[in-house]
This record gives structure tokens, C-alpha cells and sequence, in this order.
């Protein structure tokens, strides 16, 4: 029997291949076309994100896009464009946040939220997240609903490419044990490998092991894969009204940039930042300044705000007076960057930025 708990249904709402639809939307030639999305081939660059006509070729993350495009030559390879899925993620964040205020934000494309109990206004809820993404942002968006957060993530993946999967009380049980063993969270292929050396082979076999048996057997591993087949998810939903932290970063042109450099950088950078917070409705209280030099060492120094402020001409002013802390002559320096924090709810924006 599961141990699931009566709770609060979780909603887990995500874009799928994110940076192959950011790519896509800034180049309309590539819908309908396979796509990779990675570093440069000609420089070993690994693959970051395929579409899932790739993906149905054995295409992963991680492999290297040269590989790729051997062996699938009609494959469109796009170069990772992070200062465009950020914003893409800002704006994507933004329009979730209209239909739920606190949300756990799962990377760039994905939200865990708290979702209604009754699965006539769960999948109406689901609905207009999928409808409000889709008409706001041209990005498709897959939701799953379940009683605990893995189940629901497995529900949004079952939804396809854009959809809705409700995982009620009454199905909830059927629908874990049919899980492949390997689905679980935790379970790579050497645990898989354990398990089926003990007898498991799918979530019914593991959860008769036994909690006792897995525990003596895998310790700590061992005692939360029961946990997680008996329906039950020790983790819990950490949801926030709006983020902790903003941050924008730059790579600098020369690595001996000079002050004059690193301030154009961080005027740029303190404009993108009043568009995070314009869109998310914030005030930032305060600001830090981050210079990376060789080998990753970083220098940071920080400063806060008088008043809360989400103007660029204020922080960039707050920017050069840390800059002005930093002996910046005979140093090298790759990486400019701001970080925001102290943030609070201000006054939201009706601006939208044109990010296709």
C-alpha cells in the first residue's frame, strides 16, 4: 500500500527542449526542422538541448554536437544563446506568475506551484497556464498534476509536447507502479544495476523489499527509493512570491579590459536588469558588483540601495561607485557582472519586451 498522505495536489509546469523553442522563435527557418542547440562543433562544443525528432534518434545532452551532426546531417545546429533564454526564462516566469503567485522555479523552463484539489479545476487551472504561455510568449508548455512532486513532473512529461496530465486520487497508485524502475529519482543506471541484483526490476519488486531491507542494504539511498515508491516525497515544495536574487553577467571582448570597458559592461548590464525587474514588478534594495579573473577567482564587492529602486540610471550609478572600490589598472578580468538582491514587490509594468 502507498503511504501518500491526503495533501495539497502539485502542479509541475514546464517548456520542453526550452533552448531549441528559444532558437526557434528567433529564427522562424527553424521550425520543423531538427535542431541542436550547443557549443561550437569545431571546438569539441557538447549539446545543450535537441529536438525531440533528435532526441527519437538517440540524441542526448551532453554529447558532442560534432557527433550529432555525423550522424543526422540534416540536423540545424544553433550556438547556445544564454543572455536570450534568460530573458525568454524572465518573461516565461512572469506570465506563470500571473496565474500563481508563489512558485519553485525547477532551472530556466520549469515551476512547481501549488494546484486545486479537484481535478475539474486542476485541469482548468493546468489550461489557462498552457493557454496564457502560448498567447503571451508562442511557447508551448506541458502540465502535470499529481499528489507529490516527482509524479507530477512524470504527469507533464506524459502530456507531450504541450498539455495537460491529471494524476488523480483514484489513479494515483496504478499509474506509479506502472513506472519504469529507472524513472525514479536517483535511479541511474549502477543503482538500477544494485537494485536488480536484489530483485527489483520495477517500482512494485522495490517497494516490496521492504524499508528495513533497503535501508540495511543502500543506508540513506536505500531508505528514500522506498520512500519514493511508496508514493510518498520527502522533498518539500519551496515556493516563493518572486525570486531571492537577479543577476546578469557579460564576457569582456579584451581580458585585459580597462575601466572604460568594464563600465559599458556594466551600463548594459544594469539595463537588463531594469527589464527583470520592470517585468517581475520588483525593487532591488541591494547590489553587488562581480569581477571574474583567471582561473575563476572572483572579486565581488556590494553595496545597498538608499531606497529600493528598479531604475537602470540608479543602479549603474551604485555599479561605478563599486567599480570605483576595484583597482582595475594591471589586473585581467574575463567577466563583468550584477547581482540583485533585497528584493521586494514594487510597482508591475504593463511593458512587454518584444524578445522574438
Amino acid at each position: 500500500m502507498s503511504t501518500l498522505r491526503s495533501r495539497d495536489p502539485i502542479g509541475y509546469a514546464e517548456v520542453p527542449e526550452f533552448h531549441v523553442e528559444v532558437a526557434r522563435r528567433a529564427d522562424s527557418a527553424l521550425m520543423g526542422e531538427p535542431v541542436v542547440v550547443g557549443g561550437d562543433p569545431a571546438k569539441r562544443g557538447k549539446v545543450v538541448a535537441a529536438s525531440a525528432d533528435l532526441q527519437a534518434l538517440g540524441i542526448v545532452v551532453g554529447m558532442g554536437v560534432a557527433e550529432v551532426l555525423d550522424r543526422v546531417p540534416t540536423a540545424r545546429w544553433v550556438r547556445t544563446d544564454l543572455p536570450r533564454a534568460r530573458e525568454v526564462s524572465g518573461a516565461l516566469r512572469a506570465a506563470i506568475r500571473e496565474e500563481v503567485e508563489a512558485i519553485e522555479v525547477d532551472g530556466m523552463a520549469g515551476f512547481y506551484m501549488r494546484a486545486p484539489r479537484a481535478s475539474e479545476a486542476a485541469e482548468a487551472f493546468a489550461a489557462r497556464l498552457e493557454e496564457r504561455v502560448r498567447m503571451r510568449l508562442q511557447l508551448p508548455l506541458r502540465v502535470g498534476v499529481a499528489q507529490v512532486r516527482f509524479v507530477a513532473r512524470w504527469a507533464a512529461e506524459d502530456a507531450g509536447a504541450s498539455g495537460v496530465r491529471i494524476i488523480g486520487d483514484e489513479g494515483f497508485e496504478s499509474y506509479l507502479m506502472a513506472q519504469p524502475l529507472e524513472r525514479l529519482p536517483g535511479v541511474g543506471p549502477k543503482t538500477a544495476a544494485r537494485l536488480a541484483e536484489l530483485g527489483a526490476v520495477d517500482v512494485p519488486s522495490l517497494r516490496e523489499l521492504g524499508l528495513e531491507r533497503l535501508d540495511v542494504l543502500l543506508g540513506n539511498h536505500g531508505r528514500a527509493l522506498w520512500q519514493l515508491a511508496a508514493g510518498d516525497d520527502p522533498k518539500p515544495l519551496r515556493t516563493r512570491r518572486h525570486p531571492a536574487s537577479l543577476s546578469r553577467e557579460e564576457t569582456l571582448s579584451e581580458e585585459r579590459a580597462d575601466r572604460s570597458d568594464i563600465e559599458a559592461a556594466v551600463a548594459r548590464l544594469a539595463e537588463a536588469l531594469e527589464q527583470a525587474l520592470s517585468r517581475d514588478g520588483l525593487l532591488a534594495g541591494r547590489i553587488a558588483l562581480r569581477l571574474t579573473g583567471p582561473g575563476e577567482r572572483t572579486l565581488t564587492r556590494s553595496t545597498s540601495l538608499e531606497t529600493a529602486s528598479a531604475s537602470a540610471k540608479e543602479l549603474l550609478s551604485a555599479a561605478r561607485e563599486l567599480l570605483g572600490r576595484v583597482e582595475v589598472e594591471g589586473h585581467t578580468f574575463r567577466r563583468a557582472g550584477l547581482v540583485l538582491k533585497g528584493l521586494e514587490t514594487g510597482a508591475a509594468s504593463d511593458r512587454q519586451l518584444d524578445l522574438f
